[in-house]
């Protein structure tokens, strides 16, 4: 579980990704920020890794998502 200093943070980074402020980080939004973690390889890597994220499959991730992808990191 997150302390809530690393939420705070993990908040920050999640509204920094979501570009256009809707509250869910799209797949280009999330290729963006792959892009700047050094960490793009193609879109298709970058689909797996969306999906993988994106655990109700609705095609974005929301913070509940982004908080528990980074957690098992």
């Amino acid at each position: 579980m997150a302390t809530p200093e690393e939420l705070e943070e993990l908040k920050e980074s999640f509204d920094y990704n979501d570009a256009n402020g809707d509250g869910r980080i799209e797949f280009d939004e999330f290729v963006r920020m792959l892009q700047g973690l050094d960490a793009f390889g193609s879109r298709e890597e970058a689909r797996v890794g969306f999906d993988s994220v994106d655990g109700d499959h609705d095609g974005s991730i929301d913070f509940d998502e982004f908080v528990a992808w980074w957690s098992d990191r």
